[in-house]
């Protein structure tokens, strides 16, 4: 026991003059290259200890003080910042082949099996032929065009549940039906049944997978400082490993499940010689052929993509959602001028279709006006450097972590005026033309990144926030609950890989419409 202790202790003594050598190096380089501005650093952890419980708001403060583009030393990990758009369009675009690759965090790697996924994999070949059969196999024009049939089943099954509740009497909670509607989109669409509702899963797999994926992004999004310190993943205070290990095992469980029920179907209908019938996203990536002349995709591959759609298309537009239902609620004056424009251009007499999505030009401004204040994230997937380079004049090391602040962008005062005030009309173009949503070009707003790394289902995502909230205005007015007043809506954050409000929006609903259109 005593040799144990000994080990332990000159292991971690090694550790600790490890780090304070790479901070005294650190602290040399920085006298010989000119590096980005930023705060004073303490030995060994560096800036870690400015971080609070909103990094990102800490971060947008540093670059309101030090410049648009901040250095930063977490732990042995060298950092950047930014929140300004010339910048990000340098990282993104002009140096995306320097940039566009991905750190290998410990979450990344219990999280979506080794990296081996599209959003988290390092930049190299696997990654390449990932994103390929994504794009060519999976989130085609022509296979979203096959699952509109079943958006638009949502879609009704969206508006059936909220005007049940209205009819009751009861107030709604937001969360839960807009998590329920995109669940049941993506899991159609992937998996080939509902979660949620009639014709379900059933209630405790559904409960089970909605809370797999909720504790998977709070793993994904943590500041882990094992990543950062090393030496603390001998210690692991708050159990953060051991708990990434146990979603990691969960959640390969579930996907194995999938996998086996969808091989188990196909092999039914060969014997019956019953066709393909409706095919999903799975049923397709198990008909593909594998790298290097296997015959199938491996199943680990096959969890990965899985993983992808899942955690793409789910929490991020049932958070965005919520976001803008709560800011619409909040401020009257928008949800009337919302209402005019779908009266003007759907009508009392039928639901909306996704063909009117093009022509709300207004709601379009609504979405915009949300991804400013309130991303999905409050920052983009950090992106790694693959070898030093410059921006700016300021020298930026090889293996550099980047923190892109989406949250900062949206409210940085040298770019949007009256930064905390919900005004759509900021977006309004004013000649007719469409407002764009997934993508611009003036770097502003970046709901999906852009470059290399820009997210593939941005056009599916775009579709399931406009769907979801063109019926819930068009189809009901809403107002806070008895007692409150619009005003008094929550719009606090809680931070994590993807940032919803702090409470569920619980609001009370009252139809619009004629009866029989609810039916």
């Amino acid at each position: 026991m005593d040799l144990t202790r000994l080990a332990q202790s000159l292991v971690l003594a090694a550790l600790i003059l490890k780090l304070l050598w790479t901070w005294f190096n650190k602290r040399s380089l920085q006298k010989t290259r000119r590096l980005p501005p930023g705060p004073p650093q303490w030995p060994i952890v560096g800036n870690l200890l400015q971080l609070s419980q909103l990094p990102h708001r800490d971060l947008a403060s540093l670059c309101d003080k030090y410049g648009p583009l901040v250095y930063l030393r977490l732990g042995s990990v060298d950092a950047i910042t930014t929140n300004d758009p010339d910048i990000i369009r340098e990282i993104l675009v002009r140096q995306d082949d320097v940039f566009a690759s991905r750190p290998r965090t410990l979450a990344a790697v219990h999280l979506a099996y080794g990296c081996s996924d599209i959003a988290l994999a390092p930049l190299g070949p696997h990654w390449k032929r990932m994103r390929r059969i994504c794009m060519e196999h999976l989130l085609t024009t022509k296979r979203l065009e096959g699952f509109a049939k079943q958006r638009a089943e949502e879609a009704k099954h969206l508006v059936k549940d909220v005007w049940a509740q209205a009819q009751s009497g009861k107030a709604v909670n937001l969360r839960e039906v807009l998590g329920a509607f995109s669940m049941n989109n993506v899991t159609r669409m992937l998996l080939g049944k509902q979660y949620f509702g009639c014709g379900s899963a059933g209630p405790e797999e559904a409960k089970e997978f909605m809370h797999i994926t909720h504790e998977l992004f709070w793993l994904l999004g943590l500041i882990y400082l094992g990543d950062y310190l090393p030496i603390l993943r001998w210690v692991d205070p708050y159990g953060c490993e051991k708990k990434m290990r146990e979603v990691e095992k969960r959640v390969d469980n579930f996907h194995s499940r999938i996998i086996q029920e969808h091989r188990k179907e196909r092999e039914r209908k060969r014997k019956e010689n019953a066709g393909d019938g409706e095919i999903d996203f799975v049923d397709v990536l198990l008909a593909l052929p594998g790298e290097d002349g296997k015959q199938h995709m491996d199943d680990l591959e096959i969890k990965a993509l899985i993983q992808d759609m899942i955690a793409a298309a789910t929490d991020t537009s049932a958070v965005t959602n919520e976001w803008a239902m709560a800011e619409v609620i909040k401020h009257p004056r928008v949800l009337h001028k919302i209402q005019e424009e779908l009266d003007s251009v759907v009508g009392p007499n039928r639901m909306v279709t996704e063909s009117d999505l093009p022509h709300l030009n207004y709601l379009r401004c609504v979405v915009r006006e949300t991804f400013r204040m309130h991303p999905a994230g409050p920052f983009l997937i950090p992106h790694e450097s693959l070898q030093p380079t410059i921006i700016n004049g300021y020298y930026i090391p090889a293996k550099t972590r980047v923190f892109i602040n989406t949250h900062g962008l949206g409210r940085n005062t040298k770019i949007w005026s009256d930064v905390e005030e919900f005004r759509p009309e900021r977006h309004w173009l004013g000649n007719g033309s469409r407002v764009e949503i997934s993508h611009g070009t003036d770097f502003k707003i970046l709901p999906f990144s852009a470059g290399k790394r820009k997210c593939p289902g941005a056009p599916l995502g775009v579709s399931l926030v406009l769907m979801a909230l063109a019926q819930l205005f068009h189809c009901f007015d809403w107002a806070p609950p008895e007692g409150l007043r619009s005003e008094d809506i929550d719009t606090t954050e809680v931070y994590g890989m993807t940032m919803p409000k702090i409470k569920p929006l619980i609001v009370v609903a009252k139809p619009r419409l004629a009866t029989y259109i609810y039916h």
